[in-house]
């Protein structure tokens, strides 16, 4: 895998977790291209990476490797509202190349990548072009990142293991699953999920902070104790369940606690708003995904 030249058509944060898991993890740079419209990043990508080449231009990104060994490895990692008009750019190459495609753009569904790219190459609607997805997640930016992989029927198991070694410069954990469908739903649960810590850490800083903390001293010892319960969970056999009722002694002060936001719902309104979350991705995919 650390031979394959890839072609990053974005270059932003993910995709620059991704650019330097790879270098630091000894794929060579002058086989990494990478396009975006923002010229200052492609700047610092250049001289932070020696990547062989940073552009403005999508189509030389692809071409960056020359005829004799092309591009095997397209990621997309643009926003959303502009992946139709980035494959159409280079649909052309696309046939010409058949890279594996890796989509990291939330919401569009491989179902739109490929008819976008057989649309704009005049190419049969069964043409075989290979198109992964993952979903990873902002903590992908420090290497603690999970996420989820699909692909469709024209992936082949050595370019799985390319997927695979894409993923695994980001995230911790990651799994394949089969349709799009399940990705919405890993969105809403790794995708979002960071935010919904971010949310419950917040709020302990603030009742330690209303109790007398210093605001470094409550962060501090709220960031802790959510890292160890995590790593509890990953570490255990357990069911999370078990791990919890083991500290919630009767009429103590975690069953003072867990009481209290039970009585207020809390752990529906979390299920809830994951289910919202899932329910925004499908959205985000239709409207998205059915641009022209």
């Amino acid at each position: 895998m650390s031979t394959a030249n890839i072609s990053f058509i974005g270059g932003g944060n993910i995709a620059e977790a991704i650019l330097s898991g790879l270098v630091k993890h000894g794929h060579d740079p002058n086989q990494i291209a990478v396009a975006d419209p923002y010229e200052p990043q492609l700047q610092k990508l250049s001289q932070k990476y020696k990547i062989r080449l940073a552009t403005l231009d999508n189509l030389a990104c692809l071409n960056a490797f020359g005829s004799d060994s092309p591009c095997d490895v397209v990621i997309i990692a643009t926003k959303p509202q502009i992946v139709s008009t980035a494959i159409k750019q280079v649909a052309e190459l696309i046939h010409k190349y058949k890279p594996l495609i890796i989509s990291i753009a939330a919401g569009i569904k491989i179902e739109s990548i490929y008819g976008w790219v057989t649309k704009d190459a005049n190419l049969e609607s069964n043409h075989p072009i290979p198109i992964a997805r993952l979903m990873p997640n902002t903590l992908a930016l420090i290497g603690e990142g999970a996420g989820g992989l699909i692909a469709n029927q024209y992936v082949s198991q050595d370019q799985k293991e390319i997927a695979n070694y894409v993923a695994g410069q980001i995230t911790k954990q990651f799994f394949w699953f089969g349709s799009d469908s399940d990705i919405d739903s890993v969105t809403a649960i790794s995708g979002s999920g960071p935010a919904y810590f971010f949310y419950v850490i917040e709020a302990m800083q603030e009742a330690a902070m209303e109790m007398g903390f210093e605001k470094d001293t409550a962060r501090k010892l709220v960031a802790q104790t959510c890292l160890g319960a995590g790593k509890m969970v990953l570490d255990s056999p357990e069911e999370v369940s078990t791990l919890r009722q083991r500290v919630t002694s009767p009429n103590g002060t975690t069953y003072a606690a867990i009481t209290c936001m039970e009585s207020h719902h809390v752990k529906e309104s979390i299920k809830k708003g994951c289910y919202a979350a899932r329910d925004r991705s499908v959205e985000i995919s239709e409207e998205f995904g059915n641009l022209p």
